[in-house]
């Protein structure tokens, strides 16, 4: 058993030493601490809660709608986003591949 949790350490070392993990990490902390993305996301979570109160009240829902997709749009648009958003697609491609390489 040893052996086995020595090869999945070795594993995971290698793995988190992939320059694309490591991009992936260095994205997620600057939106992580970003100040004004995670306000946006705050915004947009209360706007789509009030969509879900409201959705009986179509002035109001729709009001929440469209600020909702405004902060979403605002969210979407930010650079660093997008590039985690692409580095988070390869990752997951990674992952899979590893995935398969084990079974």
């Amino acid at each position: 058993m040893a052996n086995f949790e020595e090869a999945l350490q070795d594993a995971q070392e290698k793995l988190f030493d992939e320059p694309l993990i490591k991009e992936y990490f260095r994205l997620k902390e600057i939106i992580d601490n970003d100040k004004e993305l995670q306000e946006l996301d705050k915004n947009m979570r209360q706007h789509q809660k009030r969509m879900c109160e409201f959705k009986n009240d179509d002035k109001i829902y729709f009001f929440e709608k469209a600020q909702y997709e405004k902060c979403l749009k605002e969210i979407e648009n930010n650079p660093i986003y997008i590039d985690f958003k692409e580095v988070q697609k390869e990752v997951g491609t990674l992952l899979k591949e590893v995935r398969n390489a084990i079974n």
